[in-house]
């Protein structure tokens, strides 16, 4: 017989897929519990509402986003090429992945009577993503660079960048997200320049 925990789990994965697809108005708890094959009122064994099922998945997604900063972002030599993998990440991952899907929507058009609940969970992920950043750029070639930026300002810059390309993407498309991210590399490329060996 199926614990409780996986069917939460298997709650959680569906209700992400039809967020991530519909939005959350247009969502259905007996949308969610067909797609797991139980009755409508087996989900509030697990959640107490559709609020908290879709609060619920939040933690979930910043400790993904966040692991995958992580394994991204290590820092050294390599650290521009890091950080464009991370910023090209961003339309692939969202093409390939529900969760991605999910998680833009919810950074940029929560539900509105969640809107305060979700920020706050995402200001603590912003706070944690910059720490990850600032620890790889401090670890890294990027500074010293030829226009003295340090690495809080280039910490800021980057997650300056996400969040554009982001909203991009979101709003625009892929084709303008392209074209966007082409753009705000060459500008980051320039500024980091590496400083001239002194003769």
């Amino acid at each position: 017989m199926e614990t409780i925990a996986l069917t939460a789990s298997r709650l959680q994965d569906a209700a992400l897929a039809r967020f991530a697809r519909q939005g959350f108005d247009a969502t259905s708890m007996a949308e969610i519990a067909a797609d797991v094959g139980i009755k409508k009122p087996s989900i509030y064994a697990h959640f107490r509402n559709k609020d908290a099922l879709y609060l619920s998945l939040i933690p979930l997604m910043v400790t993904a986003e966040l692991d995958y900063a992580r394994s991204v972002l290590v820092g050294g030599s390599a650290i521009r090429a890091q950080i464009h993998a991370y910023l090209q990440s961003i339309q692939v991952r969202y093409d390939d992945s529900f969760r991605v899907q999910f998680w833009m929507r919810a950074l940029y058009t929560p539900p509105g009577h969640l809107h305060d609940q979700v920020m706050a969970l995402m200001h603590v992920f912003m706070d944690d993503l910059e720490a990850i950043v600032l620890a790889a750029i401090t670890q890294s070639s990027l500074v010293p660079n030829t226009q003295g930026l340090s690495a809080e300002v280039l910490t800021k810059t980057c997650l300056g960048l996400i969040d554009c390309l982001q909203v991009e993407l979101t709003y625009a498309g892929p084709a303008k997200f392209a074209r966007r991210l082409q753009a705000v590399w060459a500008v980051f490329e320039a500024a980091t320049a590496a400083r001239p060996a002194q003769g």
